[in-house]
């Protein structure tokens, strides 16, 4: 039997797809959504009875921080780790393996802090099976997948021979993206489980400069977990895959947390869903995924469900007196 699994629980990111809630300076994590909460704490909450609270770690970048104590404020300060500087999720977990003093033996777990699931149990099942996979291969580095419920460019795809991982797709067109899921594959949705001391000597084989470079963590070059690690190691024969079916959804447009919402009774009789920013932003959207957006004496109506995410960022970036 293995050490103790513990997990960490990636939070971050500047992306505005979810402008007028998200913006640099308050990432998709910490945007409150229902029940006020955020989807950092809510993935804490949906963790908490497979992991207990002791062994969950929240990595997020240096500035983002006072949001982390923000959304949870009994999070122990020493299970923050923070990055000097925003270098992606590869450098961002290879410092986390390198700073959380953990037994080689450890599970831990690898979790966005802004994806939303339906079913929890169905969740920490698709966790704990991936965790039993490192205590039979203790080599192994374990990914989940979605089975897709359309056809997505907008994610990666995991091929797979039964458990073992043969390749990833990142970001196919429509044609492949069809193709791939006629085959099988599922969408990667960042969530993975591995030992340790897998982590290390995955990132010592594939990633030696990345390891190295640690101390001087501005310098390190940016680059996702994906690219850095697993598509090597996937080619190397060392990753397994399970699938996660959960009602999964990484809420990356409006479209999407709008069904999110509705399937927490986040709307009202008539269908519409009000949220209040920290910042004291007002966003109503109604039915028909059309908006209004005041803050102060400023009004904006714009449709948020159909709008390109073109238009979100033309958006954002107007409210920030940018061109």
């Amino acid at each position: 039997m293995s050490a103790r699994p513990y997990a960490v629980i990636l939070a971050g990111g500047g992306g505005t797809r979810l402008w007028p809630l998200s913006s640099p300076e308050r990432p998709k994590p910490f945007i409150p959504l229902v029940g006020g909460k955020t989807l950092l704490a809510s993935t804490v909450d949906r963790l908490l009875p497979l992991i207990p609270y002791e062994d969950i770690y929240v990595l997020a970048v240096a500035s983002q921080a006072a949001l982390v104590r923000e959304s949870l404020p009994s999070l122990p300060a020493d299970q923050i780790v923070a990055e000097p500087i925003g270098r992606n999720t590869g450098p961002a977990l290879a410092l986390a393996a390198a700073r959380i003093d953990r037994p080689a033996d450890a599970p831990m777990l690898v979790l966005p802090a802004d994806h939303a699931v339906l079913d929890a149990v169905a969740w920490r099942s698709a966790l704990a099976a991936a965790i039993d996979i490192t205590e039979r291969e203790p080599a192994a580095l374990v990914t989940l997948g979605v089975t897709p419920t359309r056809v997505a460019t907008g994610f990666g795809y995991i091929v797979a021979d039964g458990e073992r991982v043969t390749r990833f797709t990142e970001k196919p067109d429509a044609e492949t993206a069809q193709a791939l899921i006629a085959a099988g594959a599922r969408w990667n949705a960042g969530t993975f489980a591995w030992r340790r001391a897998a982590l290390m000597s995955g990132l010592q084989r594939f990633a030696s400069s990345t390891l190295a470079g640690l101390e001087t963590y501005e310098s390190v070059a940016p680059a996702p977990i994906d690219t850095l690690l697993m598509e090597p190691a996937a080619a190397a024969g060392l990753v397994r895959t399970l699938p996660l079916d959960c009602g999964w959804s990484d809420v990356g447009n409006w479209r999407e947390l709008r069904a999110y919402l509705l399937a927490n009774g986040a709307a009202d009789p008539n269908g519409s869903i009000t949220i209040t920013t920290p910042s004291g932003k007002e966003v109503i959207i109604d039915a028909s995924g059309a908006a209004q957006i005041t803050r102060g004496g400023s009004v904006i109506r714009m449709n948020l469900v159909d709008a390109s995410d073109a238009e979100i960022r033309a958006a954002a970036a107007a409210e920030r007196g940018e061109r």
